[in-house]
């Protein structure tokens, strides 16, 4: 599942394909993908925004900027709010679960792919309305902003994913951040002290930033998530493995739905969760 690092990784790659290039055909291959307003569940789309798409898209191509999970594509005629889901990705290869197909100048194709159809594009004629729909509803961006005060009862883990907080980190991310600022992920994210927001804040960017080295510069991505996906993070499905740290065995548990895996060695708890 797309997180901040994978959508970053996105629009990096969207950017350099289309350094100095046009698109000139725009083939919906699948309306549901193609939606009249933002949502992150599949819709039925419609015609009409799927010709909308083709006439903003084919129009002089701008900058494509990112907000947490979301990016924005801006055109000469408007722009495109584009949102990956769970499975969705674009690359320059053909797929069976190919949805959109933009046709550069020079013969490339970019592809939208989405197995479950969670992701989709959104249509806007007026930038200004796109810009405001790519950071609604979202805290600050993760990479960008400082990351904001964590409040409540809640467990951190549970708040640090909650993108109307800070927007970009998931599942992973979030795991991976607190074992780097030696937090129990079951804490409750009023308990956290100045000292170790700071620690966090800063255990946030390292992580995000050491995904973003890991997925490297290239245009091809493998969801870690995804059968056969690498692994390449040192607490994410390695229960019973010692901690690269400690050595601590690590352990998992369920919260808020999710696994969540975590070093008693490195990240004591206050919650008497073994």
């Amino acid at each position: 599942m797309p997180e901040l690092p994978e959508v970053e990784f996105c629009r990096r790659a969207i950017t350099g394909w289309m350094s100095g290039r046009q698109i000139v055909t725009v083939d919906v291959l699948d309306p549901r993908v193609v939606r009249e307003a933002r949502t992150d569940r599949p819709s039925a789309g419609s015609d009409s925004a799927a010709r909308r798409m083709q006439h903003i898209a084919t129009s002089r191509s701008g900058e494509l900027m990112r907000h947490g999970k979301r990016l924005l594509w801006r055109f000469e005629r408007g722009a495109l709010l584009l949102h990956l889901g769970m499975t969705g990705r674009w690359t320059r290869g053909a797929s069976r679960f190919a949805k959109v197909v933009l046709t550069l100048d020079n013969g490339d194709h970019l592809t939208f792919h989405d197995p479950r159809i969670l992701g989709g594009v959104v249509p806007f004629d007026d930038f200004e309305a796109a810009s405001a729909a790519l950071k609604e509803g979202l805290g600050p961006d993760a990479l960008r902003d400082p990351l904001p005060p964590l409040v409540g009862k809640r467990a951190i883990k549970l708040v640090l994913m909650d993108q109307t907080v800070v927007a970009g980190i998931g599942n992973v991310q979030a795991m991976e951040a607190l074992w780097r600022a030696g937090i129990h992920p079951s804490r409750a994210a009023q308990s956290l002290s100045s000292r170790e927001h700071e620690r966090l804040a800063a255990a946030v960017l390292v992580q995000l930033h050491a995904t973003l080295d890991l997925l490297g510069p290239g245009d091809e991505i493998t969801y870690v998530e995804e059968p056969g996906g690498p692994n390449p993070f040192p607490l994410y499905q390695r229960d019973g493995e010692p901690c690269p740290t400690c050595g601590t065995t690590l352990a998992t548990f369920r919260q808020g739905g999710r696994g969540t895996w975590w070093c008693p060695g490195c990240q004591p708890s206050d919650t008497g969760r073994k």
